[in-house]
């Protein structure tokens, strides 16, 4: 197998792409990662528009397509038109094409609960005009699903918990016969990040009135019960485009049962079995993800038996897993990247060098 390395001497006399990356900066999900994958890309010598989806639109001017957009601080936060930016306009148009424009795009998905379904929709446009967008916006649609990740890990013989729908608010009994475990349970909304929206349960009475309480404040919501799988830790795995670039794993937050890096687990590296590695890889291309994260808990026997899985991210954060491997220089991928004075958002980048891997996230 090729190394990056030689990906990058083969791209050299390539034309570089452009990179677009369209996200929304939310006070619960912010622009860290994509600013981090700005400055890398730059540092790579491509053309990158970061673009708030706020105020963001495309045209097509003179039979070329071009994205519309207003300028960003140093923070990353966009400068809007307002009663105190009365001079605020659109920045200079940025000019993209399906043959040399990869587009990144964070904050879409029908379940997002955070958004305009018109961001969706511009994205649907790029794809049907050919544009690779990572990830697709069926692929989005799917990992902002809970209910829909269990769906295709069903349906693809991957492990994973036992896991019913409630469907209303008098649904907890129902489904508490459905799933047919014991206590103590997980409670998740459909739709959520960040360990935001994962409940602990004890107790049937206890099952009863939180679901009351949920729909009492969204008539609307959806929501999954889960049986607990005991764990010290769980793994998030990033694949990229068919290939594990590189793994954590997050011990459970002391007196909690969550183990999301936003919730205070202390991330350590870790090395994937072969069946891990595989099966990550293979749930990855289940959603139809070109960059993912990969979430799951270890079997007993690593070796032998295959992973619980949680779920697939397709906007995985990467400032986690760049902090815990930058400072695992003793560890073989830590080592390795330090000596070559690279990181996890580099070979992203370097991976799609090659455009071969641009393929599968496409439009039809």
């Amino acid at each position: 197998m090729k190394s990056f390395g030689t990906h990058l001497e083969e791209a050299a006399n390539e034309k570089k792409y452009k990179l677009v990356i369209l996200s929304h900066d939310d006070p619960h999900d912010p622009n860290e990662t994509w600013i981090l994958i700005r400055d890398k890309a730059e540092a790579l010598g491509l053309t990158v528009l970061l673009a708030e989806f706020v105020g963001t639109y495309t045209k097509k001017t003179n039979g070329k397509r071009f994205i519309h957009s207003f300028g960003l601080d140093k923070e990353g936060k966009v400068i809007l038109p307002s009663s105190k930016n009365k001079g605020v306009e659109y920045a200079k148009p940025f000019e993209i094409d399906p043959s040399d424009t990869l587009i990144m795009a964070r904050g879409i998905g029908t379940s997002a609960k955070s958004g305009n379904r018109s961001w969706g929709d511009m994205c649907k446009v790029f794809e049907h005009e050919g544009f690779t967008v990572i990830n697709s916006t069926e692929c989005h649609n799917i990992c902002n699903d809970k209910w829909m990740n269990n769906l295709i890990f069903k349906r693809e013989n991957f492990n994973t918990p036992k896991t019913v729908r409630i469907n209303h608010p008098e649904g907890a009994k129902w489904a508490l016969e459905e799933l047919d475990t014991d206590f103590p349970l997980i409670l998740k909304t459909a739709a959520g990040s960040r360990g935001i929206g994962v409940m602990w349960i004890e107790s049937e009475k206890a099952l009863h009135g939180l679901v009351q309480l949920l729909y009492r404040e969204d008539e609307y919501i959806d929501i999954i019960l889960q049986e607990y799988i005991k764990t010290d830790y769980d793994v998030r795995a990033i694949v990229c485009a068919g290939k594990i670039l590189g793994a954590i794993k997050r011990p459970i937050v002391n007196d909690d049962y969550r183990s999301n890096v936003s919730q205070g687990s202390e991330p350590e590296l870790h090395e994937l079995t072969e069946i891990e590695a595989s099966e990550s890889i293979r749930a990855a291309e289940a959603v139809g993800g070109l960059l993912t994260g990969v979430d799951f808990i270890p079997a007993k026997n690593r070796l032998k038996d295959k992973p619980y899985f949680i779920e697939v991210n397709s906007t995985p954060g990467l400032m986690g897993i760049e902090a815990t491997l930058s400072g695992a220089a003793a560890k073989p991928l830590g080592k390795k990247l330090k000596q070559e004075g690279t990181s996890i958002t580099t070979e992203i980048l370097k991976r799609f060098l090659d455009r071969k891997h641009w393929i599968g996230s496409r439009g039809k």
